[in-house]
């Protein structure tokens, strides 16, 4: 049995790729560049990118949006195979999963309040700090793909 997983182990960069993993690697691949042209744009046009969000959450619905993280959050957790550190991705994935269910039973008071403090209230500063942070993981996440 232990020789076994020894050779699994061994052997892992080795292993053909399937379609799966060919799959999960593209989503890891258009989400890092997504996180990564983001924060350049949160950096470099901050009202115009702060405008574009408030355009684009101001007019979704709350159910529909918990929807998203979730989706993402359950892709990462697949994801993590075609990574270098899966750890780390699944942990994402578990909190996006964690961010979805929280906005889907909030109630609609508490969203409303969250909604108008994050397209309001954050001063530029924090928008180019989400940018830096964006860039940051993006470019990690792009060198963790196998």
């Amino acid at each position: 049995m232990n020789i076994d997983i020894l050779h699994k182990i061994k052997t892992f960069p080795q292993q053909p790729l399937t379609i799966q993993g060919l799959t999960m690697r593209w989503f890891l691949y258009v989400i890092s560049l997504f996180y990564i042209s983001f924060g350049c744009c949160s950096i470099l046009y901050t009202n115009e990118t702060k405008n574009i969000v408030k355009s684009i959450f101001s007019n979704i619905d709350q159910k529909i949006l918990s929807a998203l993280p979730f989706v993402f959050g359950i892709l990462f957790i697949f994801s993590a195979s075609a990574t270098r550190i899966p750890w780390l991705f699944r942990l994402i994935g578990i909190m996006a999963l964690i961010e979805g269910m929280v906005f889907f039973f909030i109630s609609k008071d508490v969203y409303d309040k969250f909604m108008d403090w994050y397209l309001n209230s954050l001063s530029d500063q924090t928008y180019r700090l989400s940018g830096i942070l964006g860039i940051i993981f993006g470019t990690a996440a792009l060198s963790w793909i196998l």
